[in-house]
């Protein structure tokens, strides 16, 4: 009798995981082929291109100098701002673009988008996306949640808004209070071809570590390209 009992158990958790693929797969279509087209993590592993990406700014410090470097050091990069500080400080704004820098969205108020509904999801990349409108920024086109959190409903509001999910393979840890050296040789000893490295604007080791990484990746032979290259191409 407890056998049976066992294997009815057992038939129980296999039929309730069935039920829940099938109800995924009813709202998404096949989940791998949703993800490839509405997320980016890394680009494609055997081309030696990298992207270097600067979350949380725009900020009221250390914006000069991360330009300043990357200036000199001949990179754009990709700048996933906050709308309501892109807002305050409209002039950086404008400097990152006309740096040639790339700017995308990182919500308006910086919150953990996979706790909130898909409506305020939308609501929130909506609003970034009005700013950059209104300061004469290119419309963007990948979301990046704060902290990388997300779950299906930001996937639903991406897809809702025809927007990317931008996430990341190599994380600096740059926020952490790490010293340069140790960020360069963070980053130095993941990436691979198609990385995408996380970082951050306002953080004055993460832009002391920039030479050191730019230059050994060069040497490796990697080109440095934005997130948009690193997608399609450039082609969306």
């Amino acid at each position: 009798m407890r056998g049976i009992l066992r294997r009815l158990h057992h038939l129980e958790r296999r039929l309730a995981v069935a039920f829940i693929a099938l109800c995924l797969c009813l709202e998404w279509g096949p989940l791998g082929r949703e993800r490839a087209q509405r997320g980016i993590a890394s680009g494609p592993p055997f081309v030696k291109e990298v992207a270097l990406t600067f979350d949380d700014g725009p900020r009221e410090w250390g914006m000069p100098e991360l330009l300043s470097a990357l200036r000199r050091l001949g990179v754009r990069g990709t700048f996933f701002l906050v709308g309501k500080f892109a807002e305050r400080y409209g002039p950086i704004t404008r400097s990152i673009r006309d740096a040639g820098h790339e700017i995308e969205n990182h919500s308006y108020t910086h919150p953990k988008l996979y706790t909130l509904w898909v409506e305020k999801i939308m609501r929130e990349a909506e609003r970034c996306n009005e700013v950059m409108n209104a300061l004469n920024i290119p419309e963007p086109r990948f979301l990046r949640p704060p902290g990388g959190g997300f779950n299906l409903a930001v996937f639903r509001a991406v897809r809702r808004m025809n927007m990317i999910l931008a996430l990341w393979n190599v994380n600096s840890a740059d926020y952490t209070g790490k010293s340069a050296e140790r960020i360069a040789a963070d980053i130095l000893g993941n990436v691979r071809p198609g990385a995408v490295v996380l970082m951050h604007s306002g953080v004055p080791a993460t832009v002391e570590a920039l030479p050191a990484v730019v230059t050994a990746l060069r040497g490796r032979g990697y080109r440095f390209v934005t997130l948009r290259d690193l997608w399609n191409n450039g082609l969306i």
